[in-house]
């Protein structure tokens, strides 16, 4: 083994997909890694739950980029673990307040077809969005994602070598509803392209237009299904890095502190040295950025359906105000009138139920917990009586859009924002950072920490929230770090 591959001790802390991701990548290139989790399975936010047959994801619900999360697995030799993808033709459907109805699909004609059913000529101006959405992709989509951001100046260099019309688009850049308001006259369509700012827990009416790239990804890319759910694929990254000899610690806090050339990482009354430490773990605070505003929570209930009722794999169903919807949110107020998402992975995946059953993932949008300590303290008592509030809301909408699930459904369970603050994420923030502004994402939290051989992986840093982009953040958390234990051999 020469120099570039010597043997170093690697911590990782927390064992999220980025941080499985990170460990994996690190083990096979021939380091001695240890894995530290506080919880009881691996996975972060990306964990499933099985009740009485039926079983549910409870973070992620969906992929998209399905060649990066194959090349992933490929990267950790690791292909032949990883579970069935299913591509879904129908991608989401989405139901109105004025009782309209809107249909992404897969096929692009399709899609159009749908938005001239919601109004005529709407079909042309989703076109028309779809396509400076993949220009967006080209100019600032792929660039942000070829390499850690390490700072404007190389970001910039990525995007000139694209030449000065992509350095062009980035500067005209407006928010994402002000994007949806020019290629669509349609309050019902504005509300579906709006509906991504969401996947960063984002207000479209304060986050950049970068975010149509999302739409575009799943128009040009898909949207997937992994065969027994994002939980299962979270298993498949644990079988991987195991057989690649990293040590994996479950129910184990870790603190981590620099000593002269290297790390202490303590884990009880246990402590070893290690020569970089990779942090799974929302980044603010470690970074004193602690104070920031913080991307949406939400409320999520888990139900066991009686029988097999006709709906889609996802289905969105909007409130009728989405900008007062967003100013309440970010008031630190319920919704008055919350739009609902829901997943129905049986639709698509006869075995994650039991025959005749049902299973649906039911979320809400809801404000993270207050920053400062006291008013957070009040804020999670709070939620023992908002959880039954938001409950009744979702119940409502969920019956008035799809009657014939009276009588039929039982709550498997329920997670509230005090459930994932309980969980590590920052305020019980899905996403931890919020990206508003024009260069709201390039503030983002880098992978690179403040002190030499410490690196972040995870949603809260760059690139992002979602399971491609997370693996991508546990890649390059693996590339710093491998960088770093070679030059300081």
């Amino acid at each position: 083994m020469g120099e570039s591959r010597m043997r170093r001790r690697v911590a990782v802390v927390g064992g999220g997909i980025g941080g499985l991701t990170a460990a994996g990548l690190l083990a096979r290139e021939g380091h001695d890694v240890t894995l530290f989790e506080g919880g009881a399975s691996l996975g972060g936010k990306a964990q499933a739950v099985t009740v009485d047959g039926v079983t549910l994801d409870t973070g992620p619900t969906l992929l998209t980029l399905p060649d990066l999360v194959r090349g992933t697995f490929e990267q950790l030799g690791a292909s032949d673990l990883m579970p069935p993808l299913t591509e879904l033709e129908t991608q989401c459907a989405y139901r109105f307040a004025d009782g309209g109805t809107f249909t992404a699909f897969k096929d692009l004609e399709r899609t159009v077809a749908s938005a001239d059913r919601v109004s005529p000529g709407e079909g042309e101006g989703l076109r028309r969005l779809f396509a400076e959405a993949e220009d967006i992709w080209r100019a600032a989509g792929e660039p942000y994602l070829e390499a850690p951001f390490e700072g404007m100046a190389g970001f910039m260099g990525r995007v000139a070598r694209r030449g000065i019309g992509a350095v062009l688009a980035g500067m005209r850049m407006s928010s994402l509803h002000g994007l949806a308001v020019k290629h669509l006259r349609t309050p019902q369509l504005q509300q579906y392209v709006g509906r991504f700012a969401t996947y960063a827990g984002a207000s479209p009416y304060e986050a950049s237009a970068a975010f149509a790239l999302i739409p575009h990804i799943e128009r040009a890319m898909g949207v997937h299904h992994a065969q027994g759910g994002v939980g299962a694929l979270v298993d498949a990254l644990g079988r991987a890095v195991r057989r690649l000899g990293v040590t994996v610690h479950l129910k184990t806090k870790a603190r981590f502190e620099r000593t002269g050339e290297g790390y202490r990482v303590s884990a009880g009354a246990d402590a070893e040295g290690f020569d970089s430490v990779v942090v799974n773990a929302d980044p603010l605070e470690s970074l004193h950025r602690g104070e920031e505003s913080l991307a949406l929570s939400g409320y999520v209930l888990l139900l066991e359906v009686e029988g097999r009722p006709s709906l889609p794999h996802h289905a969105v169903l909007f409130g009728g105000d989405y900008r007062r919807e967003f100013d309440e949110l970010f008031r630190g107020e319920l919704a008055s009138d919350p739009t609902v998402y829901f997943c129905n992975p049986s639709a698509t995946d006869a075995t994650m139920v039991p025959p005749g059953r049902t299973g649906l993932f039911v979320m809400v949008n809801a404000p993270s917990l207050p920053v400062e300590a006291a008013r957070a303290e009040v804020e999670a008592r709070a939620w023992e009586l908002h959880g039954a509030r938001v409950k009744a809301q979702m119940f409502e909408k969920l019956f008035a859009h799809h009657p014939e699930l009276r009588g039929r459904v039982r709550i498997l369970g329920q997670r509230s924002p005090v459930d994932l603050a309980a969980q590590g994420a920052p305020g019980g923030s899905i996403y931890g950072f919020l990206p508003h502004g024009k260069f709201g994402p390039f503030r983002r939290p880098r992978i690179r920490g403040t002190t030499p051989g410490l690196f972040f992986a995870g949603g809260g840093t760059h690139p992002g929230g979602g399971v491609p982009l997370v693996m991508l953040s546990g890649r390059f958390a693996a590339e710093l770090a491998s960088e770093h234990l070679r030059r300081s051999a």
